[in-house]
């Protein structure tokens, strides 16, 4: 899930090798190489991005930036400032709706509380691959635009993370196993898994994650295999058991306040810089999961699949989830998840 501390220095030959591994020479898309002209009527635009540099996420957000300046011909200037330096990220929506920001990257659903629609991005054992969850972007991606355009906001393009899986201190067959124990959340999907499961939630920022885990501040957390390498998990945490349970989202968003004062050219740019951004953002994931299942287990963690029991009482709250969700979301919302089932033809 979308949670990376990036203020630490690449110390030792072990890190700098996982985080090598995890930059993945950014990308399958093509790399536009035209320098970028500093000009009078070149438009600086702020970029907040949220994660580590070394990230697959940040490293795409920056070849974006790169692209559109490049495209633009010296009408753009974005500029990446990562691991939330500028803002966190939850003020990123806001800023963004008011016009205090030109670019923002968001963890999808973060937002869900003000956004109810946004959940569907984390809803449990809806997907179980990422052309899974393709699909559910291309059945949610029109009802998400038409709510952000009512926020003054323009989807500029999205990109996963690999499927969630569990990480914990101890063995975990069934959900009492992580009862009592420190469980990190980051959204309403987490949150309401830490509450059946009996366990006291930890609301840790991405950037604070690493120091939280090696302080004994979190015990269990529903995240990416990438999270655990960039928050090097194996140092309190040694099981990762795959249980895939959603595939989320970031987005890339843009203030309309700030488009609007853009040339077309410049329009141009990053329409055909986010396309490529978003294709390249799909593929970065899937090989980032790969290479990061190797570095945790070259770190020990034992990597499992989920008992029968666990996966079980998993899949039966994930069908209650997506009730209850689809009676908060709207017409709109559950209209999305249908359209997921039974596709148009």
């Amino acid at each position: 899930m979308a949670d990376h501390n990036s203020n630490e220095t690449l110390a030792s030959p072990s890190r700098r090798k996982a985080l090598t591994r995890m930059g993945l020479a950014a990308g399958s898309g093509m790399v536009w190489s035209l320098p970028h002209i500093a000009s009078a009527a070149a438009t600086p635009l702020k970029c907040a991005g949220a994660y580590t540099d070394t990230l697959f996420h940040t490293r795409n957000l920056t070849q974006f930036a790169r692209e559109a300046n490049g495209l633009s011909q010296g009408g753009l200037q974005i500029e990446v400032v990562s691991n939330a330096k500028l803002m966190p990220m939850n003020q990123v929506m806001p800023a963004l709706s008011k016009g205090d920001l030109a670019i923002g990257e968001i963890f999808m659903s973060n937002f869900s509380d003000q956004y109810p629609a946004f959940a569907i991005d984390s809803l449990p054992f809806i997907v179980r691959s990422f052309d899974d969850a393709k699909r559910l972007w291309v059945a949610t991606r029109e009802p998400i635009e038409a709510l952000l355009k009512k926020q003054g906001i323009r989807l500029l393009y999205t990109a996963p993370w690999p499927g969630q899986g569990l990480f914990s201190r101890a063995p975990v067959n069934k959900l009492d196993d992580v009862k009592g124990q420190k469980f990190r959340v980051n959204n309403v999907a987490s949150k309401y898994i830490a509450e059946v499961a009996g366990a006291p939630p930890v609301d840790t920022p991405a950037n604070d994650l690493a120091k939280a885990i090696q302080a004994g501040k979190v015990d269990v957390m529903l995240t990416s295999s990438t999270t655990g390498v960039d928050s090097q998990s194996w140092n309190a945490m040694g099981i990762f058991i795959d249980m895939r349970a959603w595939i989320p989202k970031n987005l890339i968003l843009m203030s309309e306040k700030s488009w609007s004062g853009l040339t077309d050219g410049a329009k141009t740019a990053l329409d055909t810089a986010a396309k490529q951004a978003e294709a390249r953002g799909w593929q970065l994931a899937k090989d980032a999961d790969d290479a990061a299942q190797k570095v945790l287990v070259e770190h020990g963690t034992k990597i499992s699949q989920p008992s029968y029991e666990l996966r079980r009482a998993l899949d039966l709250m994930g069908e209650k989830f997506a009730r209850e969700w689809s009676s908060k979301a709207g017409v709109d919302g559950a209209g999305a998840l249908l359209n997921y089932y039974f596709p148009k033809k």
